[in-house]
């Protein structure tokens, strides 16, 4: 028997693994010709305005900055980075701020770190990396800090590991990754984690790895279940990592844009439609109002200006049960989580939080009390015993 959610139309569900709707990529407007021609560019949003600064072109490095909105679909040229022009760099945001840096200025390796702040649309350059400047490294800003790692210099792969503190504004070694030296690896920040692996060095990898903030404890978790791949983009979402695009295990462009969700509460990958055409080397990607944005790149050689959008929120859709219906109610709640089951099912119950942490767990619990719970956004596991299938609601916690 199918799933019935009877506030369906109310509640806002997810599923792990996610499954996906039949959506189309859309397309918007490309960047402006001087700047369409881009690849290892980094791209970032805040505020439903997104922002995309250097990279290597044909005419070289680059240290333009333009910014996007969506409500007009118009780009803007902004004043231009101010540090040295560059390609092969990295960034990431955390807090309403972007770290960008690291990457190659055709004539020396890099390995300084910049941050932008849109309230003032100002660049401020912070302590640079007392690590081995380097092209195409890792770079997660997540919980207070900055992660970076891996890449390659004149000598080769690496794979070393250093933490930026941003109130500090130090830098301290920890563990390598314990694996294989690479460079231009996948990575997101999710919870208490940060994530990295793919990438390209003895050979194109699908290994996959989680770094506890706290313990600086390294973790190599499930494979990507592809092919392995090299220089795409990345992001984290409600949750959720995403793998978007880059080339095969043979160093060139697939044959589709695959598109990949990563569930790190149960270490799991989900393929999503898709980008069209061909998959891209070194494209940058952004996030608006729950729709993906993927820009430039190269796909076989050939630069690609096409601009697509992809609505994320509305292609994570409900997973299905085939044994009996269930009912959760009310969302949002002050106090307790009711759970109603028709048939025999018997299910566990785990609520965690955004972070992934365990808060409350139980087995065939038809009320789960949350009155002491701190308001916010909580994740309620509901998973079938016999069959191990499961679903996930957001569980909106008031006072």
């Amino acid at each position: 028997m199918r799933l019935y959610f009877t506030l369906l139309l109310l509640l806002n569900l997810i599923t792990l693994p996610p499954k996906v709707k039949a959506q189309d990529w859309v397309p918007v407007t490309s960047l402006p010709n001087a700047f369409n021609e881009t690849h290892h560019s980094f791209a970032f949003s805040f505020d439903d305005i997104g922002y995309i600064v250097a990279g290597s072109s044909v005419t070289g490095f680059r240290d333009d900055f333009y910014q996007y909105n969506p409500d007009t679909d118009f780009w803007t040229e902004l004043a231009p980075f101010p540090g040295v022009a560059r390609g092969f760099a990295i960034g990431d945001t955390w807090n309403e701020k972007a770290y960008f840096g690291f990457g190659y200025d055709g004539t020396s390796l890099l390995n300084d770190l910049w941050v932008f702040d849109p309230s003032d649309m100002s660049w401020t350059e912070l302590a640079p990396c007392p690590c081995t400047a380097r092209a195409h490294p890792a770079m997660i800003a997540h919980n207070g800090k900055v992660f970076v790692g891996l890449g390659n210099d004149s000598t080769g792969n690496m794979k070393d590991w250093w933490e930026y503190d941003i109130v500090l504004n130090t830098w301290s070694q920890k563990d390598d990754l314990p694996s294989l030296r690479r460079h231009h690896p996948y990575q997101f920040g999710i919870g208490d984690y940060v994530y990295t692996g793919l990438g390209h060095g003895d050979g194109v990898f699908n290994d996959w790895y989680r770094y506890d903030i706290a313990g600086e404890i390294w973790t190599q978790v499930t494979s990507l279940p592809a092919e392995g791949r090299v220089a795409g983009t990345q992001f984290s979402y409600n949750g959720l990592g995403f793998v978007l695009s880059g080339d095969g295990e043979d160093h060139d462009s697939m044959e589709t844009g695959e598109f990949w969700a990563y569930d790190p509460l149960s270490d799991t990958w989900d393929e999503l439609p898709s980008h069209p055409y061909s998959s891209r080397w070194a494209p940058a990607s952004f996030i608006i109002d729950g729709e993906v944005y993927i820009i430039n790149g190269t796909s076989f050689s050939e630069y690609k200006t096409e601009v697509y959008k992809f609505d994320l929120d509305s292609n994570l859709s409900i997973n299905e049960f085939s044994i009996s219906a269930i009912n959760i109610y009310p969302n949002p709640t002050i106090d307790v989580i009711n759970i109603d089951v028709l048939g025999n099912l018997k299910y566990d119950t785990t609520l965690y939080d955004l972070n992934g942490r365990l808060i409350i767990s139980s087995t065939n619990k038809s009320v789960i009390d949350i009155q002491t719970l701190a308001e916010g956004i909580y994740l309620l596991e509901i998973k079938d015993k016999d069959s191990s299938q499961k679903v996930i609601e957001k569980i909106v916690k008031g006072n």
